[in-house]
């Protein structure tokens, strides 16, 4: 009776539609935006290559769960952006191995070097306000330590845009982390290498402006500029030019993050063994270079500000962010790709056990970011941003010198 019943309806519906005026083919856009989204957002969680499969169509298709036990990743966290908006924020996984809370989209990571490009989005909006200059001797503004006269600096000085473009000539590329209860360096004690720091003084080694050469310890002395000129700490002063305007509320560079923050992946290595026990997760003092904790919902707030906001940074110091320094692969704060209608900003992190990515598309208005908490997500991290690619439609490819060794997302 039920499949009888099921064809006098189809009978009906057919009939129908052939009485009814010819009005041309059924369309693509009659189906809602949302129907198209949650395909296109299926299709990228259902879809994902293998990174060395990535140019075979015949490849099998694995979901990102099979993925990131495939990684031993325990918890990601991604975010997508097309057009402008925010299509996308979830969380995979578990928080840690050794408990069942799942991740989420407002989950804090470590998020390393990613660090960096909020370093620079804080300081060009210092820039703005005209409490900063890009081009100013930074000896200017530094109380508290100085860069050292030298033969390095007869001809040019340090300037802030030397060291948001990683060619200010100073040394240290990344930093150790820190476990729990160990001693953290001061920010003073970070660049003379003194105290409990775990590395050598940060010097200069060529002049600034002749070359590049990735400088964890550059960015530093940006993060003392910060603390000197405002006479606040770091955090709070991102707090106010950063954090509130773009409504980032799980975001911090408290230094430990504090057990009470809550919501925490914690750390991992690469057989997935919880690290950095008993709280879980390691401490970056080092906090401009590499101290960011934050959710994948919060860096796609951040993204899209970089991409749409007007009022965030201005169309002058947007653009000074994202054109490439002399004799440098970066901007101030990301690193670039492409030019016009290509063009890509983005910047990878990696701390001890946690990896993570951030993208972004200025002339197309996409985006794409994801936080993993395990120390073999980098690879994760590339085969869900190309699974995302594919399942979008991105005119923008994964570049392929990203997924190789030499592409550097330390610290």
């Amino acid at each position: 009776m039920t499949r009888i019943a099921n064809a006098n309806v189809l009978k009906l519906m057919i009939g129908a539609m052939l009485a009814a005026p010819f009005s041309g083919p059924v369309r693509a856009d009659n189906i809602s935006v949302s129907t198209i989204q949650d395909a296109r957002i299926t299709g990228f969680e259902k879809s994902v290559r293998a990174l060395k499969d990535r140019k075979n169509a015949d490849a099998a298709l694995w979901s990102i769960e099979d993925r990131m036990k495939a990684y031993n990743v325990p918890g990601a966290s991604v975010a997508i952006i097309e057009n402008g908006k925010i299509v996308h924020a979830k969380g995979y996984g578990v928080l840690s191995a050794n408990s069942n809370t799942p991740v989420d989209d407002q989950t804090v990571f470590s998020a390393g070097s990613v660090s960096k490009v909020v370093n620079a989005a804080l300081i060009l909006r210092m820039v703005q306000d005209g409490i900063l200059d890009l081009d100013q001797d930074v000896n200017t503004y530094l109380k508290s330590w100085k860069v050292p006269d030298g033969k390095y600096t007869q001809t040019n000085k340090v300037t802030l845009r030397h060291l948001l473009s990683h060619t200010s000539g100073f040394s240290q590329h990344g930093f150790p982390d820190f476990k729990p209860n160990e001693k953290l360096p001061t920010t003073v004690q970070t660049l003379n290498g003194t105290g409990p720091a775990k590395h050598r003084a940060v010097k200069l080694m060529f002049e600034p402006g002749q070359q590049m050469d990735y400088s964890g310890g550059g960015i530093t002395v940006s993060q003392l500029v910060v603390e000197d000129v405002t006479g606040r700490s770091y955090n709070d002063v991102v707090q106010d030019y950063v954090f509130k305007p773009l409504g980032m509320k799980r975001s911090t560079f408290a230094s430990p993050l504090p057990e009470i923050y809550g919501n925490i992946a914690k750390s991992h290595n690469k057989k997935g063994q919880a690290q950095a026990l008993p709280r879980g997760y390691e401490t970056m003092p080092e906090i401009a270079a590499s101290g960011l904790w934050t959710s994948a919902h919060d860096m796609a707030l951040f993204v899209q500000a970089i991409l749409t906001n007007k009022t965030f940074l201005s169309p002058q110091m947007r653009q000074e962010m994202l054109s490439r320094a002399p004799r440098s692969w970066h901007g101030l704060g990301p690193r670039l790709n492409g030019e016009g209608a290509g063009q890509v900003f983005h910047h990878g992190g990696a701390n001890d056990n946690y990896q993570s990515w951030i993208e972004g598309h200025p002339e197309q208005g996409n985006g794409f970011i994801v936080l993993t908490n395990g120390e073999a997500g980098r690879e994760l991290g590339y085969e869900l941003r190309i699974a995302a690619e594919k399942s979008f439609g991105w005119s923008i490819n994964f570049p392929e010198d990203f997924a190789t060794p030499k592409f550097d997302t330390s610290g």
